[in-house]
């Protein structure tokens, strides 16, 4: 399987994880990578929700894990021209007929299997908020840790335990996301919001990229038009975790114009 496995985690809910696991699964999907994008949130699985593709799960990643299925019945691809892929999660547990040792390691292979059967070149795990099971078999596999952390004082601090948490699983490879920043809010005067050096450090966590609010996001993943803001957002932190060297909210002008503000 592919060295490029990350997990998404927060141990705060709300913050936007699977929004931000999605967004980043489709700039690489853009950019030609063959992505696998697997749902290990258990007690609320959303992705199939966000992609649309509620309506046709059939398989899980469950019954991947449990062998009912095969690796081809369980994906689905919500996106024709983008070989992007989904392994949706169990809306139950539906292996709590095994211990949590043996239920890792399932969901673990299920993963593996799933990677190779598209001979993927990245896995995002998306997991539930806190120390959840999905977030320990994800842990089992993957090689790097996105963190999401949103605009708040617990949101930030919910960030920096999560990285330490990252370190008990042997995860040092960890990046920061934020997600949405609050431009606006940040660089008006006399703002008390916190500047994007501010969330760094108290994360404690290096940065890979920022999403700002952008109300388009919230309509595209009901149905209702594109969210440009957010998609050159996305392909910047994709671009960075590739190795280039992509300014902060490049292609972004109007942000980019406030940057100094930004950072104060």
């Amino acid at each position: 399987m592919t060295e490029n496995v990350l997990l998404f985690a927060s141990s705060k809910g709300g913050v936007g994880k699977s929004t931000v696991a999605l967004g980043l699964a489709h700039a690489l999907a853009e950019l030609g990578q063959r992505v696998l994008l697997a749902d290990f949130d258990f007690s609320s699985p959303c992705l199939d929700l966000l992609c649309g593709m509620e309506d046709h799960v059939l398989c899980t990643a469950a019954d991947l894990a449990k062998g009912i299925c095969a690796p081809v019945d369980a994906l689905l691809r919500p996106y024709d021209a983008l070989e992007l892929y989904l392994l949706p999660a169990s809306h139950e547990d539906s292996l709590s007929d095994t211990d949590e040792a043996d239920q890792i390691s399932l969901l673990a292979r299920a993963v593996e299997q799933a990677a190779e059967q598209i001979d993927a070149e990245y896995v995002l795990l998306d997991t539930g908020a806190g120390i959840s099971k999905g977030l320990r078999a994800a842990a089992a596999v993957a090689h790097s840790a996105i963190i999401v952390a949103g605009h708040t004082p617990a949101s930030i601090r919910a960030a920096g335990m999560t990285g330490q948490r990252m370190l008990t699983y042997g995860i040092t490879d960890t990046h920061l996301v934020i997600n949405p920043f609050d431009v606006k809010g940040c660089a008006a005067k006399k703002s008390a919001r916190h500047s994007m050096l501010e969330i760094i450090d108290g994360a404690g966590v290096p940065l890979l990229g920022a999403v700002p609010y952008d109300y388009a996001l919230v309509l595209a993943q009901e149905g209702h038009g594109s969210a440009d803001l957010s998609a050159a957002a996305f392909r910047n932190i994709a671009a960075r975790l590739r190795g280039q060297a992509v300014p902060l909210f490049s292609g972004l002008p109007k942000i980019r114009k406030q940057k100094r503000m930004l950072f104060q």
